[in-house]
Parts: C-alpha cells; structure tokens; sequence
C-alpha cells in the first residue's frame, strides 16, 4: 500500500482501461477530479458508476470524447436542471444486478472512499456497501481515498489497509442529498399508505417525497417494532428516533446512506445501521427470509394495464430501475406487501395514469404490480382481471382525466 496524491494516483489509469467508482455521496471527489484530469491525456477510459451528485461537467468538458461513461441510474428524473442531457450509456439493471454485475465484470482500476482508520488500521466503507465492496473485491488496482468528513458506520464496512493498493488522503464534505419538500399531496398519498404498515414490518422505502410523507405518518400513527433494509435517509433517522423500530440493533440493514450533514453525523458510529450489500438486501433469498417486508417505492406513470414506468421522461430513459423492480419481486413472497405511490398528475396537470406508458419501456410487469396509491384512492390490482384493474386505476385517476380514462377503461377485455 502506497500512498500519493489524487494526481499520482490517477497516472495509473492508461487508455483502454476500465474505472469503476461508487455513486452519491460516496463518490471519491478527490479522485475523481484527478480521473477527469487525467482521461485529457488519454484516447479513450470506460467509467462506471451511477448517480453523480457532483454532476456531469466531465462528459462536455476537454475529456468528454475519452470517457466512455456507462451508468445504472441516469439522472434525469432526480437532478433535471444539473443534467438535463447526460452523454451516457444506460445499463438496464435492478440492483441486486447491478451487485452481481460489479463482482463479474472485468475492472483495472476501482476508486472508492472511506473513513479515517481507527485504533487497529481498519478503515470503514462508511456510506456504500454494495459498489464499494465490489471493488474491493474485483478491481485489479483499489485506489483509496481516506476522508476523515466520511462517517464510521456498522455491518459489513471494516476494510483493513492491505485491500487497498494505494491510498490519497483529502479531506472533503460529503455532498449532501437534494431532496424535495414534502406538500399537501405527498401527505395524503403517505397517510393513506401507512395505514397498511404492519407492527414487525421490514420496511423498504425510496427516495422521494412520497416515501418521506409515509415514514411521516408511520411516526404519527405510533408504528412500532419495524427494521429497515435497502438503503437509508433522513427519514430512516427519524422514523428510529421517534421509537418505531425494533429495540434490537441493528434496526437497518442497508446498502446506501443518503441525505444531509447532519445524518451523516447521526450514523457516525451508530449501531442502530449497518451496512450490508445487495445480496443481502435485494435477492429472493433474502426477501425469503425476511418475510413481512413492506415496499414503498414511486412511479412516473402507470398504465391502464398495470405496467410502471419508472425510468423514462419523453421517451428519453431520464432514471433507473434500481431496487423497484427487486422489491415487485419481493411482493410474491406470502406476507410481503408491494406498495406504488404516485401523484395523480405531473406539474403540468398530464396524468400519470395513462392509456399508455410514454415509450415502449417497462420498468415493473403490470403481473408484479399489487397495490398503486394516489391522493385520490388505492387500486388494489390482486386478482383482479384485465378490464377490473383498468376500472380500479381509472377511479384513482384525477378528476380532469377520470372520466376519460374510465371510458377507456371500460373498453379492455
């Protein structure tokens, strides 16, 4: 083990060669930049990695026509002003997938980042487990970038220094998730969703406002006994806090930590969250063993037939499939509840319950699709037939758009 700067570090990537790194906060920045720098003086690097908080400047800028960037979560229905049009290659993978394929895929080099090391010399993986622990694993060369700002976390996230080739300590803040203000819709939307939260549940609950508005009304409604798994915000902080998870830690099994300087803080050394990778959090097997999961996940629009569109704005893939798709699987196992929440319109007033999806992507079978939750009601889609399932999406539907949609509705066989 070495170490250098960002810059000596980097010189190690040649042309031809493949860079891997994990994604939102736990984004390597220091070396990163160095990556960008260096990819100017190279013909050509293939870089994977998902949501970039950071942003994109490196695909317009002096490198754009060296970086061969390929993603599993393009930013486009997250970060819309930031990254409107990401010059990237799309890798259609949910996120146990996307786990396996990080473990199998041929890498040279993987730029992770950690925590400053304790008393023993072992380092902790602090905000991601599935991506760092991948390279960690498989990466040829493992680049190190040691920052004191990253938390100590739980689980499987003690690396010792020998998995590491060369380590570059920078210190830099940890970037801080942008999430949107919970409104009066998200709130009717949670409320109705909690109502289905059983005592014991493992919950799984994503990003946006919608998941948040849920956690919300779990804590008013005095849930108690839940754990967590998948990946944790916020809200997670919040909903443990308040008492509504298990005595037992670890209350949350999780694989991304994301949110703002003040959570991070919170999980610094928290025994209530520990990491844990996709095989543990996202495979049949483990929602097998688990059982009771409770799934909360979002939509930008739902058909008439039940199929979701998770992932595509104008015909344009703008998102990812990451765990939704895992978790509609999840939904099959006896006890475990899949739940969609959506608002009824967009901003604009366009339904997002529609004749048909905005392009010919599918992110979840309409098969896999259990209940769907707007402001305005639940459809619950189980055993219904083609035609009742229509019938029961169209009368969740806004007002300006019911009538129609039922008419349409009416018509499926």
């Amino acid at each position: 083990m070495k170490t250098m700067t960002a810059r000596e570090a980097l010189a190690h990537v040649e042309s031809g060669m493949t860079v891997a790194f994990p994604h939102l906060s736990a984004e390597p920045q220091a070396l990163t930049r160095a990556l960008w720098a260096r990819a100017e003086a190279l013909d050509e690097i293939t870089v994977y990695s998902g949501m970039l908080l950071s942003g994109y400047d490196f695909l317009k800028g002096p490198a754009a026509g060296k970086i061969r960037f390929k993603t599993w979560f393009m930013p486009g229905t997250l970060l819309r002003k930031t990254a409107a049009d990401v010059k990237a290659e799309y890798l259609p993978l949910t996120w146990a997938q996307t786990g396996r394929f990080l473990n199998e895929v041929p890498i040279d080099v993987g730029l992770i980042q950690v925590s400053a090391p304790d008393e023993q010399g072992n380092y902790s993986l602090g905000v991601n487990a599935t991506v760092a622990r991948a390279l960690i694993n498989n990466a040829k060369t493992v680049i190190a970038q040691v920052n004191p700002a990253m938390p100590r976390t739980r689980g499987d996230s003690l690396v010792a220094g020998e998995a590491f080739d060369i380590i570059v300590e920078d210190e830099v803040p940890l970037i801080e998730f942008p999430f949107r203000p919970v409104d009066a819709i998200d709130q009717e939307i949670g409320r109705t969703i909690a109502g289905f939260v059983e005592d014991g549940a493992t919950l799984q609950f994503g990003i946006g406002g919608i998941p948040g508005a849920a956690v919300e009304a779990m804590i008013e409604r005095g849930c108690r006994d839940l754990s967590i798994i998948s990946m944790v915000t916020d809200s997670a902080m919040q909903l443990i806090e308040a008492g509504c998870c298990r005595k037992a830690d670890p209350k949350a099994f999780v694989g991304d930590i994301l949110g703002t300087r003040a959570f991070y803080d919170w999980v610094d050394g928290n025994p209530a969250i520990a990491l844990a990778d996709a095989s543990t959090t996202h495979t049949p097997e483990s929602f097998v063993a688990r059982g009771n999961i409770f799934s909360i996940n979002s939509a930008l629009e739902i058909d008439l037939f039940g199929q979701v569109n998770c992932e595509t704005l104008g015909g344009k893939q703008a998102g990812a499939i990451g765990g939704s798709v895992d978790f509609a699987m999840a939904g099959q196992v006896a006890g475990t509840t899949s739940v969609i929440g959506l608002r009824s319109t967009t901003n604009k007033g366009a339904s997002r319950i529609v004749r048909r999806l905005d392009s010919e992507i599918v992110t979840i079978s309409r098969t896999f699709v259990q209940r769907v939750v707007t402001e305005h009601g639940v459809a619950d889609l189980r055993n219904l037939s083609v035609r009742e399932r229509a019938i029961a999406l169209a009368q969740i539907a806004h007002p300006d758009h019911r009538e129609d949609l039922m008419a349409q509705a009416i018509e499926l066989g």
